[in-house]
């Protein structure tokens, strides 16, 4: 299309007359209150983790706090939100005006003043349970409003409207809950899928795993029970009475206690001993357990446990590397919730109308690699001085300026080299020209040379 058509063609597009958007396509019409997908609709969302629904028993999101005591699932939670809390947090300016600037050094200073680190890493608990909520206590100081206290909340307080906003159940509302009152209540929500405002943690995938291994454990101590005590099987003369054997059982079952026992003649003791063949143990079971826990978490395995191939170095850095994208991912999740919402509220009590600053963790660098790349770089920067150096040198056998410049231009190493830079070199290239090198007797015809003895190193 040549440039004049597609001058007319925006001119025709401006002269038309302004057309009306249908109401259909300034509303959401999937919406919450037609979801299908939401158990149990009423006045409240209803949260959809079919986890929660089928095994919760009544106990809610109370049965996430049961993975928590497991050692090795806690370990891996407390681990993944290290990651993230270890970082150091940075505010950068929402735009370039004065009163933006400002904002952000406002937030910074009320932020240092929380204990955020703990703030933050009450919010990542929705790794877990897909959300956590904080309450904020906003003091006056002078002409200033700033929070001065964030706590957690324990999630099952809390129920969220079709607007996803949330309600606290109360002894009078234990259904639908009471309204909150705005710039109260932070809500993180992980894993947010449809019309859920509950989102949906690694509790839904950890709670099998932690499972199986509990029951797997209950099975290893029982089977350690019997090993260490065998059971006694007692034979008693065909025609005893039952309370005979009854009595003859007690004796026994003190027995497998006891240094010594009396039984009647005619009765046979024996001792069963527990065994078991093939290669497959309960520790075997548990482990497995304990690597998918490994994976479900953090996404790796050897920064924890360690391989049984013994694993690589290069490996480890790559297990290393996924916990940091994991800790990346949440990051972002936490520096939009804390914008959109603390920050936000912040500067709308104090500096409404500038821009919202954000709010982040930075990665921090590698320094190992970090040095490894400036020592390289310093290395190829010595060669590349070094070459040029030789190359100047040489131009210096020609007197003319053009060609001298044009010499020095024939090598690649030249071509980053700004035009004041290569003339600067040109008009100095005489001083880089190295001293004569000593004359070569071959080259000069010195016949003697050649039948001179060799002198011996003393």
């Amino acid at each position: 299309m040549s440039r004049n058509k597609r001058h007319n063609r925006s001119t025709a597009f401006a002269t038309e007359p302004r057309k009306n958007l249908p109401a259909e396509a300034k509303t959401l019409i999937a919406n919450a209150r037609n979801d299908i997908t939401i158990p149990f609709f009423s006045g409240v969302l209803q949260n959809a983790d079919d986890t929660l629904i089928q095994q919760g028993g009544g106990k809610g999101l109370k049965i996430y706090d049961e993975i928590e005591r497991d050692t090795h699932a806690g370990a891996m939670l407390e681990k993944r939100k290290g990651a993230l809390i270890s970082r150091d947090w940075k505010v950068e300016p929402g735009g370039e005006r004065p009163i933006d600037k400002d904002a952000a050094d406002l937030v910074e200073e009320m932020i240092s003043a929380l204990p955020f680190d703990q703030v933050c890493k009450d919010l990542l608990d929705a790794t877990l349970k897909g959300f956590a909520v904080s309450e904020v206590v906003w003091a006056r100081e002078g002409n200033r409003i700033k929070p001065v206290k964030i706590k957690s909340i324990d999630q099952r307080r809390f129920a969220f409207d079709t607007e996803w906003r949330p309600r606290l159940l109360t002894w009078t509302a234990m259904m639908e809950g009471i309204e909150l009152p705005e710039r109260k209540f932070i809500v993180h929500r992980v894993g947010v899928k449809g019309e859920n405002p509950y989102g949906l943690g690694l509790g839904s995938r950890l709670f099998w795993p932690v499972l199986f291994k509990r029951e797997g454990i209950t099975f290893w101590l029982h089977f350690l029970e019997k090993f260490a005590g065998p059971t006694i099987v007692g034979k008693s003369p065909i025609g005893s009475l039952p309370e005979e054997q009854r009595k003859l059982l007690n004796t026994l079952t003190e027995a497998r206690t006891a240094s010594a026992v009396v039984v009647p003649i005619g009765t046979d003791a024996e001792f069963l001993e527990a065994s078991r063949s093939g290669s497959v143990t309960y520790e075997q079971f548990l482990n497995y357990w304990d690597r998918q826990i490994s994976i479900a978490t953090t996404g790796e395995t050897l920064t924890t446990q360690v391989s049984e191939s013994g694993g690589n170095r290069a490996l480890g850095e790559v297990h290393q590397e996924m916990l940091e994208l994991l800790a990346d991912g949440d990051g972002d999740l936490l520096s939009g919730t804390l914008t959109d919402q603390l920050i936000t509220w912040i500067v709308d009590y104090n500096l409404p109308g500038a821009a919202v600053p954000k709010i982040w963790r930075e990665r921090p660098e590698n320094q190992k690699a970090a040095a490894e790349t400036k020592k390289s770089q310093a290395e190829a920067d010595e060669a590349s001085a070094k070459a040029i150096r030789t190359v100047v040198s040489e131009s210096a056998r020609f007197e003319d300026d053009d060609v001298a410049r044009d010499y020095i231009l024939g090598f690649d190493i030249a071509n980053r080299l700004s035009d004041k830079t290569l003339d600067a070199l040109v008009e100095a290239r005489h001083a880089f020209g190295t001293a004569p090198a000593a004359s070569d007797p071959f080259v000069n015809g010195d016949p003697t040379f050649a039948a001179r003895p060799l002198k011996k190193k003393a």
